[in-house]
């Protein structure tokens, strides 16, 4: 115990992240950071590339179309195509809302999420209104049975189904479900899903099957982490923390599936690990692959750091983890740098 509280004190930071998401096209890495601002990088050289934009806007959200344009949103409702000839204006929202997720659904129709509501910008439409599933757990809730919870983590399924999930420290998680398709909120259940016990960090997919990948960690007293593969709204744990004992079980954060070799990253409080998918759909042998030195900060709502990996991308060979405090890793032939 004394070692814990010591590992806590020395390693916890409170400064605020930097970098808020990142998105890559080709060999140029983007990203927007927690002050407004754009970045680049060209991840041949990792050297910084000039972004050609209008100093005046302030950037919140970023994220790429079907056609792998890149995409930003603004504090002020406005959506932007990024390209090397600068900004092209897609849409102004009618009102100046803070843009905080974008993502596309098969048709490349974008959707975005502000702080109270899911926006579809081509027929201005508003969606506030989600069936909410009941929280296993001490948290109560006094409010009407359908209503938005911001997400921290947005995904569109193969079946244009676009998952939001959050969750609240030792207070299990959530999920929210829009049929993009259909443009309505869905009601459904996830077989096997006990949200007391759901602490989402990252969805994912493996790029060959319509499954859905969710990876789930805490760090409150203990380190919990379970990777969920989802399939016709039933949940089966690939990954399961009871597999292992205490002293060794891992707090799981963002993950990532190569869809050509199939092969699994898993971000932990000891590193980044791999694995391969195999037909038993069971996760088997964990290899260690980096031990990334890194600064944590305290999660409010649990006694724990706050996972410090936050996304894993796959470029080139290349290997890219986003962390809350320390910018943005490289891991590439067993080294690690990070872009400046």
């Amino acid at each position: 115990m004394l070692k814990f509280i010591a590992f806590f004190v020395s390693c916890f930071t409170f400064a605020q992240p930097t970098i808020k998401d990142m998105i890559a096209k080709d060999s140029l890495l983007y990203a927007v950071t927690t002050d407004g601002n754009l970045k680049c990088w060209n991840l041949s050289t990792e050297k910084k590339n000039t972004v050609t934009h209008n100093s005046r806007f302030t950037f919140t959200a970023i994220g790429s179309d079907k056609q792998q344009n890149v995409v930003v949103g603004t504090n002020n409702g406005k959506l932007f195509t990024l390209s090397d000839k600068g900004l092209q204006l897609l849409h102004a929202m009618q009102k100046p809302y803070t843009i905080e997720h974008i993502v596309f659904n098969s048709q490349n129709e974008p959707y975005l999420i502000i702080r109270n509501a899911l926006y579809a910008p081509l027929t201005h439409t508003y969606w506030t209104a989600f069936p909410q599933q009941t929280t296993v757990g001490i948290r109560i809730e006094k409010r009407a049975k359908e209503f938005f919870r911001f997400p921290s983590c947005v995904f569109v399924d193969a079946h244009d189904v676009i998952w939001m999930t959050n969750f609240y420290g030792e207070f299990g998680g959530s999920f929210q479900l829009f049929d993009s398709k259909e443009r309505k909120p869905l009601n459904r259940s996830i077989e096997n899903l006990e949200l007391g016990l759901f602490f989402p960090q990252s969805i994912f997919s493996d790029g060959k099957t319509d499954a859905v990948y969710i990876a789930s960690g805490l760090q409150h007293l203990i380190n919990s982490g379970d990777i969920f593969k989802i399939d016709n709204y039933t949940a089966e744990k690939i990954l399961n923390d009871d597999d292992f004992d205490l002293n060794n079980r891992l707090f799981i954060g963002a993950s990532t599936i190569d869809p050509v070799t199939q092969t699994l990253y898993i971000a932990t409080q000891k590193g980044i690990y791999k694995t391969f998918l195999s037909e038993s759909e069971k996760i088997g042998n964990l290899e260690l692959l980096c031990e990334p030195k890194l600064r944590w900060e305290r999660e409010p709502l649990a006694i724990g750091a706050k996972m410090a990996i936050k996304k894993l991308l796959l470029v080139r060979g290349k290997l890219l983890f986003l962390t809350s405090q320390n910018g943005i890793g490289v891991f590439e032939n067993g080294n690690i740098s990070y872009l400046k």
